[in-house]
Order: structure tokens, then sequence, then C-alpha cells
């Protein structure tokens, strides 16, 4: 059986600028990845290679292993672009029969002629392995001219006993033109929306997200075309449907207002050093299992949980303790302040000028441990007895990148 996409997850920025949903300032294309990977279902298997699609930073290669728990794994890198993310999907290399690969899209928002925010920001992750899903056999591109917006369909007729499905994602001026000729060459045309909710014609993830309308297969085995229609290239992804891809959605954190288009960084931007609590680079990436993966450390001689790792327990001292992860789910609020412009420390400037007053929170998780937690999004957005999740953002900018942790937004049964 082919290396198939099984599962599939959204995850969408908080920030809002206008119609278009865009990065807050505390998300960036890593973050977005690793939301959308983490709402991915859970999976035993091991993570053997991971497909970076879009404009990634070079350091997210290592990040992005360090923030799944998937140091094993080889990370590969294309461009964005329709085109190269399907040919990602449809390349089968060498994967154990006991591990998955991982491909991740990502969109940041991008400024056109005169400062226009041409779309939004967006990241899917596809999970690929053994078992029933969709398989592609053939990716074909093709340049196209701006001057002729109603080309004709490239696409060989299908002959089945049924029309082949066929997904248009384009222009509207492209896809109405492409179903008129759909039906006489033998297919049946579906016109998938030209974007997401808020996200804009962006180079990778609409056509991510077009797989959503894909056939189930659950029947049997159905073939099915995507026609991705640009301005300047169609892409025709030849693939094949064996059964339902499940699809789900990163929980998404308050929204917050924007007055302007995300700030792109600069090397000056970045080189800080905090007047505050200044950690040494090597002390932060040492702590960053319990940074952003929240590992505890369990004490094998009496049980106790200690959170962040130590490498002995803070209960007995015995050295017997085995690392355990703490649940990303159902922590309890048992104490918030919110930190008022002027009040913060000097390395949450730029956050604080952006976005304003932020909330603190120390909460409980499931297993025990309390861990104070910033709370991403506008001050005042969870309360005492609310349940939170902790996901990865920005944290601040340090000595020449960024450096992420863990901040709280409210939980799917949060009363806050």
């Amino acid at each position: 059986m082919p290396v198939a996409v099984l599962h599939a997850s959204v995850a969408r920025p908080s920030g809002r600028l206008g119609p278009l949903a865009v990065e807050a300032p505390d998300e960036d294309v890593f973050t977005l990845a690793v939301a959308a990977a983490e709402a991915l279902p859970p999976e035993s298997r091991p993570v053997t290679r991971v497909d970076l699609v879009g404009e990634f930073p070079p350091e997210s290669e290592w990040e992005i292993l360090e923030a799944l728990g998937t140091p094993e794994a080889s990370v590969h890198r294309s461009p964005p672009g329709a085109a190269h993310l399907l040919e990602t999907l449809r390349s089968h290399p060498d994967t154990p029969a006991a591990g998955v690969r991982l491909v991740l899209a990502g969109d940041v928002s991008a400024l056109g002629p005169g400062n226009r925010l041409e779309h939004g920001a967006l990241a899917v992750a596809f999970r690929l392995g053994d078992g029933p899903g969709l398989s592609f056999s053939s990716i074909a591109s093709h340049a196209t001219s701006p001057a002729t917006p109603s080309a004709r369909l490239r696409l060989p007729a299908a002959h089945g006993a049924e029309p082949t499905p066929l997904l248009l994602l384009g222009s509207e001026a492209r896809v109405a033109s492409a179903a008129r000729d759909a039906g006489g060459l033998g297919y049946a045309p579906g016109i998938v929306p030209h974007a997401p909710p808020g996200t804009g014609p962006a180079p990778s993830t609409p056509t991510a997200v077009a797989l959503r309308a894909a056939p189930p297969g659950e029947g049997g085995p159905i073939e099915f075309v995507l026609a991705a229609l640009g301005a300047d290239r169609d892409v025709y992804a030849y693939g094949r449907s064996t059964g339902r891809v499940a699809w789900s959605e990163a929980l998404s954190s308050a929204t917050v207002a924007l007055a302007a288009p995300p700030v792109r960084d600069t090397p000056a931007d970045l080189d800080l050093r905090a007047e505050g609590a200044y950690v040494p680079r090597p002390r932060y990436v040492e702590n960053l299992p319990s940074r952003w993966r929240l590992l505890a450390d369990h004490c094998g001689a009496c049980g106790h949980r200690t959170f962040p790792s130590r490498g002995s327990c803070q209960a007995c001292g015995s050295a017997e303790v085995a690392p355990e992860p703490l649940s990303r789910v159902g922590w309890i609020v048992e104490a918030v302040t919110t930190v008022r412009p002027g009040a913060q420390p000097t390395e949450f400037d730029r956050t604080v000028g952006l976005a304003g007053a932020y909330s603190v929170v120390v909460a409980r998780s499931p297993e025990g441990p309390r861990a104070t937690f910033q709370v991403a999004g506008p001050s005042g957005t969870v309360a005492l007895g609310a349940s939170v999740v902790p996901v990865l953002r920005r944290l601040y900018p340090m000595e020449g990148e960024w450096r992420y942790g863990r901040k709280a937004i409210s939980g799917p049964n949060s009363s806050g």
C-alpha cells in the first residue's frame, strides 16, 4: 500500500487586520506549524521525516524537531507554492513501516504594492503513513499568461464509467471557465473556495485546505484530480482516495486586533539583551524539553512529579526519575494578575508596545505540578478557575533570535 495522507489539521493565527487573519505579535510560521502538528490525533508510531513547505527560517529545522520531540527525524525543505506542496505529498521516500512522515505547510502574511496586505497567514499539518487515505500518482505544472484568464484546462479526457471528480481551485473567472470545459472531458467539477476564510490567496495553504474536499473513498478507491489554477501557473495533481482523511483544527487564542501589518524582524530587532532576568542561551536550550514540551521528572521512588525538570526529585531528592510529559489540556487557573504598560520586564517592551497589557497566570496541571504562564492575547481573557491550554508562542527577542515558550489560552471547556 502506498504512503497516504492519513490525518490533517489546520492552525489559524489570532491576529486580525481588516478581513484577514494575520500573525499576532507572538506568532510566526514556526509557532503556527507546531500548533497544527499538535492538533493531529495521537499517534504511537515515531516520526521519521518532517517536510517543511513555505518560508521557514533556517533555525526552524532544529526547532521543529525539538518542539515535537522527534530528534531522530530528518528534515527536508521546499519553497512555498501549490506545486511544491503537492509534489512533497506525492513523493514516497523510504519510510519505515513502523514510522510516519509529517508535512508542515506554512504561509505568513505578505505586503504587496502600496503596503497593502495581500494575504493572511495559516499553517496546515499532514501525517502520512501506511493506511487508507489520499495519495498522488503524478503532478503536472504549466505556465499561464495573465493575459488569458480563461485559458483552457490541460487535462486528458477521462474515460471511466462515471465522471472523474475534479476539484477546481482559483479565481472566480478561472474556475468558472474550467468548470464549463470539465464536463465535456468526462469530469465532474467541484469548485473549492479560493482561500480559507481570512487567509486570502496565500502561496501554499489554500491548496492544502482544498484537499479537505477530496472524495472520501470509503466505498472503494476513487480517482480524482485537483486543479490549482493560478495567475501565472496551473498545477494538476492526480490523486487516489482509499479512505476518509480525519481533519482537525488547533485551538485558537482570543482575537488580537492589530492597527498595522505584522512587523518583519531586522537583525537589530533581535539583537537585544534583557535588563531584567537574563537567561544565557545554553541554559535556555538546556531547558527546552520543559519549556516547549512540558516534560516533568516522575520519581520512581515516591511518585512525585517535578516541573520544570531538575534531574532529581524535588520531594525526596531521589535521582531515580524519568521524563514524563504533562498534559497539554485541562490546566486550571489558580492565580491571575495583569501586567500593564510600564510594569513589564524590558524584554517584553516590543510585545506590550504592539498589543498592550497582558495577563500572567499560575495554573495546575491534571497531574499536579503548577506552572506560571503568560496569557496569549489581550489581558482579561482568562479568570480564576478557568481551564487553559499551554501553547507554544514567541516570548521575546534576545541575542539574535526569538526565544519561545508556552503561553496559556482558554481551553475548550473554559468559563473564562
